[in-house]
């Protein structure tokens, strides 16, 4: 579960693509903002990427891979710089389409507001809860999630930064398989290797709920005794599909890069490992994107 900012300390989150936790573009987007670091922004931004994700019916077998394409408008407000306390603001509209399994693509809209907090002169405080709505072809993902993303981040020096984050996320989808509720917590550490080109890396580690898919290689599966809850067929997916409670561990790392004014850049890879009772699961996801301000 799950990637995707703005100026130093604009937190634009989303949800993101429907079987990445609920996460990916979130991450990714609020990467892009640490990423990109510049003055306070306000106005809107545009922008699409490409992407593949080797594991995305999260089997514990040998998985199923997929390609995607997704776009997004956002209007965002950051923080001026010039008060301690301030106030953001994101409002974003996402689509998606899945080469393999078209039936994952979706639609979706979220609402982020935010407060930041300047102490120390180097240390920002952040804190965004989220309301999104999500519209899947396959309408049993289709999901209302909500949560809130906390972080705080120290300036080492003008080309680097360390941080740490902790996000809530509460997903109702139409099927319960496909709800979940999760905690993760993580850090993350970016360099500005000049004024245009920055790189970010993060290790996240979360516990709470996933579909699972239940191939053949999936513990008791063979026995026809699988463990998990709200056992189901997934058309989307082709296969029998359980929940149940797992850990998951992610190490990411994402490159941005100005390529003008307004005209940017940026890519990401992702490696992720879902421990769960029906078995482990890894998955290797990574995307390549460009996006205009406005």
């Amino acid at each position: 579960m799950s990637g995707t900012r703005r100026g130093n300390d604009r937190h634009v989150i989303t949800r993101r693509i429907p079987v990445h936790s609920g996460r990916t573009t979130a991450v990714c987007l609020f990467g892009l903002c640490l990423i990109l670091s510049a003055s306070a922004f306000a106005g809107w931004e545009a922008g699409a990427k490409a992407g593949f994700d080797t594991n995305i019916n999260r089997d514990t077998g040998s998985g199923e891979n997929d390609q995607f394409l997704s776009g997004y408008l956002s209007f965002v407000r950051g923080p001026t710089g010039e008060r301690r306390l301030d106030w953001t603001m994101s409002t974003t509209a996402e689509g998606a389409a899945f080469s393999r399994f078209s039936d994952l693509g979706y639609v979706s809209a979220t609402v982020t507001p935010g407060l930041v907090l300047l102490y120390g002169g180097t240390h920002v405080l952040s804190a965004s809860p989220f309301l999104s709505a999500k519209s899947v072809i396959d309408s049993d993902q289709s999901s209302v999630s909500f949560g809130v993303h906390m972080a705080l981040r120290h300036q080492l020096r003008r080309d680097m930064y360390i941080g740490e984050y902790y996000l809530y996320t509460d997903n109702r989808a139409e099927v319960e398989t496909f709800s979940y509720t999760e905690h993760a917590v993580g850090i993350f550490s970016g360099f500005a290797w000049t004024s245009a080109v920055s790189t970010e890396i993060k290790y996240e580690f979360s516990r709470g709920d996933s579909f699972r898919s239940l191939g053949p290689g999936t513990s008791g599966s063979a026995a026809g005794q699988p463990g998990g809850t709200h056992h189901r067929f997934s058309d989307a997916f082709g296969a029998e599909i359980a929940r149940e409670l797992v850990t998951r561990h992610a190490i990411g790392l994402n490159i941005g890069i100005l390529l003008g004014k307004s005209l940017f850049s940026r890519a990401g890879y992702t490696f992720t490992n879902i421990d769960g009772d029906l078995g482990t699961s890894t998955s290797h996801a990574g995307y390549f994107g460009v996006g205009y301000r406005f």
